[in-house]
């Protein structure tokens, strides 16, 4: 059993260590021109277009070492499914412009999808993966703190909302690995990056994420196997949201229940939203194509608009009522599908880790490692929960942080079933 041991520890560690390779090195790359934008500080990067020599690069490792055509996971699958799905709005669409562009960047964003299910492809590289894009998002909370909430002319980071459902997002990261290190330089950086990231997102004055941001702090506080600790960490990161925010974020806060349906944003938001679902319910099964919704508004409104003014071309404001109307059932499922089977396989990781610990002979190394792998789904699981609900009021669809987020939990189940295999060729 020793021997068996020995070498199961052996094989294990291949797949918790590889060497940073060159597609590994652009990936990182990536993740600092799309979260960082280093663009909107320096046009003159702009200007170079670096995603257009990224992700063709990207493409190229792919396609020479085999990888392009890996479509075994039904998330991929799934992905695909949109992808094709898009194709066919392309010459039928109203707009065809919007529904070409959106398919284009989605379909680079399936590039890096690919690269990090097949790339990212050892534990080690998954920490490293994740330690720079929150030293990313590090970064952008300190430039939201100086500019209101947000980082100027940055695309999706440069809007006081989006950028506050990004903090939601990396706070349970952050929060989780802490909680995954054994150092406590890291547990100190980690969990000082969680108080920042609240504090820029109280910068934001954004509700959506306020409202997103509660749930998030729960879940950090739920997942923690050691509730006295989980409760103090919990109670500073209240504090720092109650000490930081100013009389405006309260009242910004306050006003969620004060602008209902028929009242202020609420009422304009809930306007769109029926427009939305009338028109799904028009083109139930492909819906009416991706970034088409705006074009269809006006199609759908009474007379005169809301309140005499006409909200033709308005962003619907819902990652749900963007899918729902634009995509169509067969979008639903195929988006639903994607969420559904990661989150079924994160809980069959657990579970095979939480069995693998109860075996006998089991090293240190490895013990850690499974603690490691666990908190890191806790991560992942409450980034998503931080999209899911913060995205209910933002049109955040073809944003990359859902496909980032997929492509994570997939190649966690990839690397899972390796070590499964090494188990059973260890008989183990």
């Amino acid at each position: 059993m020793d021997t068996f041991i020995t070498k199961l520890d052996k094989k294990r560690n291949l797949t918790t260590f590889a060497h940073y390779d060159f597609p590994f090195y652009l990936l990182l790359i990536y993740l600092f021109f799309e979260y960082g934008r280093p663009q909107s500080f320096f046009p003159i990067i702009g200007a170079l277009h670096p995603g257009w020599v990224i992700q063709p690069l990207l493409f190229l490792c792919l396609l020479l070492k085999g990888k392009l055509f890996n479509f075994k996971n039904i998330q991929t699958k799934c992905f695909l499914g949109l992808l094709l799905l898009m194709i066919l709005h392309g010459p039928i669409a109203v707009n065809n412009y919007w529904a070409y562009q959106i398919w284009r960047s989605t379909t680079l964003y399936f590039i890096v999808y690919l690269s990090i299910v097949n790339f990212v492809d050892s534990f080690e590289k998954i920490e490293k993966y994740i330690d720079i894009w929150i030293i990313i998002n590090l970064f952008c909370a300190f430039v939201g703190l100086k500019h209101g909430g947000r980082v100027p002319f940055s695309g999706f980071m440069g809007d006081e909302n989006d950028f506050a459902l990004v903090m939601n997002m990396a706070i349970p990261f952050a929060y989780f690995m802490s909680l995954e290190t054994s150092s406590t330089k890291k547990k100190i950086l980690y969990l000082s990056a969680c108080c920042i990231f609240i504090a820029a997102n109280v910068a934001s004055l954004s509700r959506g994420g306020f409202v997103g941001l509660i749930p998030v702090i729960l879940y950090c506080w739920y997942k923690t196997p050691k509730k006295f600790l989980s409760t103090v960490i919990v109670a500073i990161m209240i504090s720092i949201l109650y000490f930081s925010a100013s009389p405006k974020y309260w009242d910004e806060v306050r006003s969620i229940k004060e602008e209902n349906i028929q009242k202020g944003t609420g009422e304009d938001r809930w306007y769109l939203w029926k427009i939305a679902w009338k028109m799904f319910l028009d083109h139930p099964i492909i819906g009416v194509g991706q970034g088409n919704v705006t074009w269809h508004i006006s199609r759908y409104e009474p007379s005169g608009g809301l309140h005499g003014t006409s909200r033709a071309g308005r962003a619907v404001h819902s990652l749900y009522f963007t899918l729902i109307p634009e995509l169509g059932l067969i979008g639903i499922l195929l988006f639903s599908g994607m969420l559904y089977f990661s989150y079924k396989e994160l809980k069959w990781i657990l579970k095979k880790e939480k069995e693998f610990l109860l075996k006998q002979h089991q090293s240190n190394k490895i013990i850690q490692q499974s603690h490691k792998i666990r908190f890191i789904i806790f991560g992942i699981t409450g980034a998503m929960l931080g999209y899911l609900v913060s995205g209910a009021f933002l049109s955040v669809l073809y944003y990359p942080h859902f496909w980032l987020l997929i492509s994570l939990c997939v190649t966690l189940k990839n690397m899972n079933i390796q070590m499964t295999e090494l188990e059973k060729a260890c008989g183990i």
